[in-house]
């Protein structure tokens, strides 16, 4: 009996130590918002957002600059809060002028942000904070978060085990513990926000929000994307959640 109990506490003590640090407390986390939320893009002043609530009530605030749409056959109108504007897009509105396509389409996606930043409660479980926005991020990380611009691309991101193998990435510069930019050999560039941390799908898993803002080399193509990503063990890859 007493090899059998000393047996069995060995193996407590070893699976415990097996653990990450983080994962021994069951306390929870709360989420973690940028600052920089992308907020001036619509009102004088950067808004103070440091809560899930906050970006939910941010959906229907008022802008300082409106927006003007135009539909094929409906005509005209402006928008002044992400509600209409995406209600607006459904109806199948768009960019009043034809070289503000990319504008409405980036105020878009940042209102896209904020709804899923509505979502990001506290966690307890991290496996994915381990990780910075370096190269080794990109290892990890689905192909999806690569830049595609022709159906070439898209074949090949099909085929492609992850984001530096699609996009063969040649150098990243860290900014901050929260942005970084990611150049390719192809002249790609794309800068890499780290926007929100939390649970997302209530898995009690540590989420990440990230804000892609894209371009090209020498060109004018900007295009903005949303990507909520997460990892599920300690071995496991990053693996995508949502993509807008």
């Amino acid at each position: 009996m007493y090899q059998t109990i000393k047996s069995n506490y060995k193996a407590l003590v070893v699976s415990l130590l097996l653990i990450p640090i983080g994962q021994l407390f069951a306390s929870e986390t709360n989420p973690y918002f940028n600052g920089k939320n992308q907020s001036d893009a619509f009102f004088d002043k950067t808004l103070v957002l440091t809560s899930a609530s906050d970006f939910q009530n941010v959906l229907t605030k008022k802008w300082d600059y409106p927006a003007e749409l135009k539909h094929e056959t409906l005509g005209k109108k402006s928008v002044a809060s992400c509600q209409q504007l995406q209600a607006s897009i459904a109806q199948g509105y768009n960019a009043a002028q034809l070289y503000e396509y990319a504008l409405i389409a980036a105020l878009s996606s940042i209102c896209s942000m904020w709804e899923l930043q509505g979502h990001f409660k506290p966690y307890s479980q991290y496996y994915i904070d381990a990780f910075k926005l370096d190269k080794s991020f990109a290892s990890q990380a689905p192909a999806q978060f690569g830049l595609v611009i022709s159906n070439d691309d898209e074949r090949k991101m099909q085929t492609a085990s992850n984001w530096a193998d699609f996009s063969k990435i040649k150098k990243v510069n860290m900014i901050s513990n929260t942005q970084s930019i990611y150049y390719d050999y192809s002249g790609s560039i794309q800068r890499l926000n780290l926007m929100a941390k939390g649970d997302y799908n209530n898995d009690g898993i540590e989420d990440w929000l990230l804000l892609v803002e894209n371009s090209v080399e020498g060109g004018s193509y900007s295009s903005t994307k949303v990507y909520v990503v997460t990892r599920i063990s300690a071995d496991a890859n990053i693996t995508l959640l949502k993509m807008l």
